[in-house]
């Protein structure tokens, strides 16, 4: 996948790989949450994290993961696997506007190589900014509350561009679902669909021709 140019301040879009039961909390609450990263599978990511905390002298560290590239199977299968996996397309700069007025940390996550990593090359306040190169194709948007009173994120359901489901969702189950997400969304225009990253009926229509 093709890096994407942006800055932390100019993403058009950001996406948020999770699942139905995360989705159907945000649409009726109209919050996002922001986690603590201690469960966090990737230890490389949750231990850093404990440093950075350990070294702000934090009392509180909250975290929130988006990507701002294209959906890759890494996204699908680390974060968004099984029927109930989907994706939240928002309108970046919209969000952006509100993690400003929340005062919250924000921005693009950089990959580095082991060799470019020292003590004296990082900053502390680059660490919850920072990941190892294997990761890099998540192209990661990271959001980040130091303040115990700021756990969750204050949306309008407009901000989202579009919903994505797991391809994996049987037909039945699928449209019943779309059925249901375009009422809690408020909005029979809501952009709802299923992903074709495992079964694009388009690209194996090309190659029938031949």
């Amino acid at each position: 996948m093709g890096s994407i140019t942006a800055s932390k301040d100019d993403v058009k879009y950001l996406n948020r790989f999770t699942t139905l039961p995360v989705l159907l909390d945000l649409l009726r609450r109209k919050r996002l949450v922001l986690l603590e990263p201690d469960k966090w599978e990737d230890r490389n990511d949750s231990e850093i994290m404990r440093v950075y905390k350990s070294r702000k002298k934090l009392n509180h560290l909250y975290a929130l993961c988006f990507s701002y590239g294209l959906e890759t199977i890494h996204h699908w299968k680390s974060f968004s696997d099984g029927i109930s996996g989907c994706c939240i397309e928002f309108n970046g700069r919209e969000l952006q506007r509100v993690f400003r007025s929340l005062g919250l940390r924000y921005g693009l996550v950089t990959y580095k190589k082991l060799g470019d990593v020292d003590s004296e090359s990082i900053r502390v306040d680059e660490i919850p900014f920072t990941k190892r190169w294997p990761y890099r194709c998540e192209e990661e948007y990271r959001v980040i509350s130091e303040n115990e009173q700021c756990q969750e994120i204050p949306i309008e359901l407009w901000m989202i561009n579009k919903i994505t489901i797991n391809q994996r969702m049987p037909d039945q189950v699928y449209y019943t679902i779309k059925d249901y997400l375009k009422g809690a969304c408020d909005n029979p225009e809501q952009k709802i669909n299923r992903s074709t990253l495992y079964e694009n009926r388009i690209w194996i229509r090309k190659f029938s021709k031949f």
